[in-house]
Order: C-alpha cells, then sequence, then structure tokens
C-alpha cells in the first residue's frame, strides 16, 4: 500500500475505533475528508486483512484481527513501559501526595497506560486506564507532544489550530516539565516531565497531578520531583 494510502487507511482505522457503533462507508469518508471511492477501495482491502468487519446492513466495524493485535501490543507496552515503572511511581505518589500518571503518544492523543492514585488525600484525581485525550491539551499530553519527531510536530500544530502552540512546546521541551492548571480538566492540575529512550525519543510522560489549589502551590517542587522521578524510571528502561 503506498505511503499516501496508507495514512488514509490508518484515518479509516482511526474513526472507526473513535465510538463503538457501526459506520456506513459514506460516513467514514466524509469525517475523513476522502472521496467515497476511495474510502471504499481502502476499506474492502482492510476487511480483506480482517482489520474490518462488515455486517448485514453493509457498515463496518474494527475487525476481530484488531482485538489480537491488541492484546500483542498492551502486553508489548507493560513489559516495556509500565512495568519498569510501576514501583517509582509508587514511590513518587507517596512522597508528593498526589496522582501519578504514565502517558504514551497515541497519534496526536495522549493515552494513560498506568496511574496511581494518593491514599494521602479522599479529594483525588482518577484516570482510568487507556484514556485518551488530545496531546496540545495538558501536561501529560503536552511534555510528549513537545518531543515528537519534526514531522508529527507539525502535524499536531497544524490539526490543533492554535497559535502560539509550537513556542510553547518548544519551551517546553527547553524547561524539561510542563505544567498546565484548568486545561484538560476544571479544577486539576498537572506536572509532567518527559521519559526518553537512549536516542533521545519520547517513549512516556510522567505527570504528577491534583486539585489545582495543591499543585499550583509548589510548582518548582512538583516539577523536580516528577523529574527526579522520570529519569529514573529512563535509567530502568534503557538500562
Amino acid at each position: 500500500m503506498p505511503e499516501g494510502a496508507l495514512q488514509r487507511a490508518v484515518e479509516l482505522l482511526h474513526r472507526l475505533g473513535e465510538e463503538p457503533v457501526q459506520r456506513t462507508v459514506a460516513e467514514l469518508a466524509g469525517d475523513a475528508g476522502m472521496p467515497t471511492s476511495t474510502a471504499y477501495r481502502l476499506l474492502a482491502e482492510l476487511e480483506a486483512h480482517g482489520l474490518v468487519a462488515r455486517g448485514p446492513d453493509r457498515t463496518l466495524a474494527l475487525g476481530t484481527r484488531l482485538v489480537a493485535l491488541g492484546r500483542a501490543a498492551e502486553a508489548g507496552l507493560h513489559e516495556r513501559l509500565v512495568a519498569p515503572a510501576v514501583a517509582l511511581m509508587e514511590e513518587l505518589s507517596h512522597e508528593v501526595g498526589e496522582t501519578v500518571i504514565l502517558t504514551a503518544p497515541c497519534g496526536l492523543e495522549a493515552i494513560v497506560l498506568h496511574a496511581v492514585e494518593t491514599e494521602r488525600h479522599s479529594v483525588r484525581l482518577s484516570y482510568p486506564r487507556f484514556r485518551r485525550a488530545p496531546m496540545h491539551r495538558g501536561a501529560s499530553g503536552k511534555v510528549l507532544a513537545a518531543h515528537l519527531e519534526r514531522a508529527e510536530l507539525a502535524r499536531l500544530v497544524a490539526a490543533a489550530g492554535r497559535s502560539g502552540l509550537l513556542d510553547e512546546l518548544e519551551q517546553i521541551r527547553a524547561n524539561g516539565f510542563a505544567f498546565t492548571a484548568g486545561e484538560l480538566d476544571a479544577g486539576a492540575a498537572a506536572v509532567a516531565a518527559p521519559v526518553l529512550d537512549r536516542r533521545g525519543r519520547i517513549l512516556a510522560g510522567l505527570s504528577i497531578a491534583g486539585p489545582e489549589p495543591r499543585v499550583v502551590a509548589d510548582v518548582p517542587g512538583t516539577a523536580g520531583a516528577v523529574v527526579r522521578a522520570a529519569e529514573r524510571i529512563q535509567r530502568a528502561q534503557t538500562g
């Protein structure tokens, strides 16, 4: 499949995965901004590989082969990213008294891989596993965005349509951490640091999140704690 066609096919899969309802070819084509004939041809090819399933009413849904691929991906993520981080995340949550979150890039979104909730406060933030959010909003997403490869960064900035976003992400990269308040969830604030591989590419983001008044009270201290923990996780993963 040519590169342009592959990108369009991935976009169609993404559209199918956005909602648990079956969609028609015309609906998917319209959402993805491509001709219906193009969508029909790509979806037929995806169906042939078990990545898309066609219902009796000719609507489409994600195929069962993606279940197996998803389980393999989940197991790989756990071994590669989550397992080396769990104990350090628990230690960090105990230290700062807030929820600690591990996220990873998922297209132009950030996806939660693991979260450790604090036991110090009855009022605390809770993040379900595999929750997705736009990468250009919130500290947990922006710290990932700041370390994207140039082409992906350009795609994100174009999709977000926000003036000043590129400058903000460059500043986050220079600072070594991201801080946002009330940007993704009302009343919540977070400080996040990157977890990089040996070549300096983004693997994951580590965030401390909590009610805005508690986090805002000591951003420098929280930033120092999350940066140190992210560096320890990075060393554990890169060996």
